[in-house]
């Protein structure tokens, strides 16, 4: 049960619960992968042979355990515009050129991969590739509105012309096809939003694509309006790469290389990315190596484009229904493949009477997921200057193209901090600073944003182990590869403690990210790590993971309390507990599972000290999961140590329903007893038998509060309610009544005596 399942001929011992999860990623698989290989402008199998490559050479290859390789809807926008850029704006005479550039940057992949280049993506700020990526949800929904209406005109070859075309789009609706795109766009957004768990039992896209092929038959929808798909797969449904074409047009050669550098640099980025939020949500917490991922996607892409199928990247989506179906390790990936290559040879015929309306909901859905409302509140969160920089990037993109677009926000990105490290022009007029110093601060600050930002490095032992500390300047993306080299050459098991000192005068937000991996990382591992000196640096707003820059004055000023904050506070007052209503980002010091799993984890309004003899930790928390990148979840999490004289509970959890049980693998479930009266649904699961009796002790706590979640891990309890978000003072007080159970009996007996 504590095994960690490993790819490759050891994983095969779990095939029962790989190849179910195999099947339920393959129904998800299938209309996703016919959709991107439409919005991409290739025929809709290139997208189903693009899956099948993928998952036949992953799990081969490795580099990740419960990640899903495949087509990626982020990738579409780019491949519409190399087809047209190639073809002349022909997509069919591009399609054949665009497969030469997938099989190049496979290889430029491989290459890249065997040079450890999968550490350079820490120079790309993260607010540019958050842009990017709701760039490319738009870029997709513009593009999918004229199916969805029943507009079978060319596609435009820009995101303006989109624009321009809409009006033109509005007069040719087809009402019979609008009714089914309508339908199945309503029924993606409401089946993926209701907490019914019996609705979602079929997959969405696999539900909408269904529905969409019985309307079609219903309603006698014409062949236009239809998936297109070959007779023959293996005679007509593979194109073969047109190497000979562009060898012998040299006019080719300036696109097809702009080409590839869009493909390498958006399919790594997102590669990487991808890679590194499934991680967080493994259940097992295995860590993907990013340079062998990278060398498995390059040699995907190239066996791909050779059999005319799409670029493969690692996709969210799938891999999130991978591991919510129990998958372990990437032979999941393997068993997707065989049932895709089933469903293609005995299901072609219905696939073709899938209607390019139904899709088109698919993709809009999937588009408005990269760039819903809830993208651009996350990134005012973090900072008014990251907003701008997600802003300039998301519009340059739209203007140009994803590559222009990319280079412009790293361009924003360090005139933004060039702006901030900028003395103000009134030090010049009032005489403070001359003209031509002020010239050379600009110029002293410029540089230090590329400057090697380690000042001093001090190496001694401690508690029989090295220790390392760090002394730290200015700290950006752009500065922060000789950091990460310097610590990648660290004994494994050195303590850290790393400086943020105060001859800095920034640290941005994705540095900021970059130090918080660092401390989970050191977490996970049981190594000492310490950060300190960001104390005497401004935080530019209350996200745990925004901007900061060094100002004694602004750190000393006092921050107006929000009105929770003054509800958080007046419950500390009432019980003699510390508050602190600033935002941190939460390390898990006891390893709850509830609490290791997600992203962007943070703690704000937190109230401490100790209540009725228990050492409590009160807080609200918000944490973020994939695919769900930017949807945040908040609950109010209580957890409770007992004192040294309270014999301590075992590890265990009581879950209300299935929740958390894939990611519960270090427990085993077991039924409520029939003799004990636990509230309907509930689950018990426990490391070894011996901790039942325990969990009965937990059983007045939860039938006087159905739906609390509890979990006892290293002695320590973790209680909130999972159907709740931010609880009012008085549902504080019933999370903590869980210290009456937590006590053992002889501590209850020997207090109320």
């Amino acid at each position: 049960m504590n095994e960690k399942p490993s790819n490759g001929i050891k994983g095969l011992k779990h095939w029962r619960y790989d190849l179910g999860a195999g099947l339920q990623v393959a129904l998800v698989s299938l209309p996703l992968s016919l959709g991107i290989a439409i919005a991409s402008g290739a025929p809709p199998v290139a997208g189903v042979v693009s899956a099948i490559i993928a998952g036949l050479v992953f799990p081969f290859l490795g580099g990740a355990y419960v990640t899903i390789s495949g087509p990626a809807a982020g990738l579409a926008p780019a491949l519409l515009s190399g087809m047209l850029l190639l073809g002349g704006g022909d997509l069919a005479a591009g399609y054949p050129l665009v497969l030469v550039a997938i099989c190049l940057t496979g290889l430029v992949q491989i290459l890249l991969a065997f040079v450890n280049a999968g550490r350079f993506a820490i120079f790309l700020p993260v607010t540019v590739v958050e842009a990017m990526l709701a760039a490319i949800g738009i870029m997709i929904i513009l593009k999918q509105v004229p199916p969805l209406l029943g507009d079978l005109s060319p596609v435009a070859p820009t995101t303006l012309d989109s624009i321009a075309k809409l009006p033109e789009t509005l007069t040719r609706i087809e009402p019979t096809v609008f009714f089914i795109g309508a339908l199945c766009l309503f029924l993606m957004f409401f089946l993926n939003a209701t907490r019914r768990v019996w609705m979602r039992r079929i997959p969405p896209p696999l539900f909408v694509a269904m529905l969409g092929l019985v309307l079609a038959v219903v309603l006698g929808l014409e062949e236009p309006y239809l998936i297109v798909m070959p007779e023959n797969v293996l005679e007509g449904g593979i194109t073969v790469p047109a190497f000979g074409e562009v060898f012998n047009r040299p006019e080719l050669w300036v696109s097809m290389l702009i080409v590839v550098i869009t493909l390498t640099l958006i399919d790594g980025i997102e590669s990487l990315a991808t890679i590194a939020a499934v991680d967080k949500i493994d259940p097992y917490q295995r860590k993907s190596d990013p340079n062998v991922t990278l060398r498995a996607m390059g040699v995907s892409n190239v066996a791909s484009s050779l059999a005319g199928g799409l670029t493969i990247i690692p996709g969210g989506v799938k891999s999130r229904v991978n591991i919510d179906a129990g998958g372990r390790t990437l032979w999941a990936n393997f068993y997707n493949a065989i049932f895709l290559i089933v469903f293609l040879l005995l299901a072609t015929d219905l696939i073709s009477m899938i209607p390019l309306a139904a899709i088109a909901a698919i993709l809009i859905y999937v588009g408005w997921r990269l760039c819903e409302y809830r993208v651009f509140s996350k990134t005012y969160a973090i900072g008014r200057d990251q907003m701008l920089i997600f802003l300039v990037t998301i519009a340059a993109i739209l203007l140009t193209d994803l590559l222009w677009g990319i280079l412009i926000g790293m361009a924003a990105e360090i005139l933004m901090l060039a702006y901030l490290l900028t003395p103000s022009f009134r030090a010049v007029l009032t005489g403070r600073l001359a003209f031509v110093q002020s010239l050379e601060l600009i110029g002293r600050n410029l540089a230090s944003l590329f400057r090697n930002p380690v000042i001093k490095v001090h190496a001694d032992q401690r508690d029989g182990r090295p220790h390392y500390e760090i002394s730290l300047g200015s700290l950006v993306c752009f500065n922060l590869l000789p950091f990460d080299k310097l610590l990648q050459n660290l004994p494994s098991d050195a303590a850290l403690t790393v400086i943020v000192t105060e001859s800095g005068r920034i640290v941005d937000h994705t540095a900021m990210e970059y130090l918080h991996q660092l401390q989970e990382q050191a977490l996970r591992e049981g190594r000492p790590f310490e950060l300190r000196g960001l104390e005497h640096y401004y935080q530019f707003t209350q996200h745990s993971l925004s901007a900061r820059m060094h100002d004694a004055a602004l750190v000393r000023r006092e921050a107006r309390l929000s009105a929770r904050a003054e509800q958080m506070a007046a419950f500390a007052r009432s019980h003699g507990l510390e508050f602190d209503p600033a935002t941190s980002a939460v390390l898990d010091a006891h390893g709850f599972t509830y609490l290791r799993r997600g992203d962007l984890k943070q703690e704000r309004n937190v109230l401490t000290g100790e209540y009725r003899g228990h050492d409590i930790r009160l807080f609200d928390y918000s944490h973020t999961a994939a695919p769900d990148h930017y949807v945040e979840h908040r609950h109010t999490v209580a957890i409770i140590t007992p004192p040294s004289g309270v014999t301590p509970l075992p590890d265990l959890v009581l879950a209300p329903g299935h929740y958390l049980k894939r990611y519960l693998v270090d427990y085993q479930e077991h039924d409520a007893p029939v003799d004990i009266d636990y509230p309907e649904g509930y689950r018990v699961y426990t490391r070894e038998d011996r901790s039942l009796p325990a969990a009965e002790r937990l059983l007045g706590y939860v039938q006087r509060h159905p739906g609390v979640y509890v979990e006892v891990r290293s002695g320590a309890l973790l209680v909130f309610r999972p159907d709740r978000e931010l609880e009012d003072p008085e549902s504080m007080e019933g999370l903590l009544e869980v210290i009456d159970a937590a006590m053992s009996p002889s501590v209850q007996h020997s207090t109320s005596a």
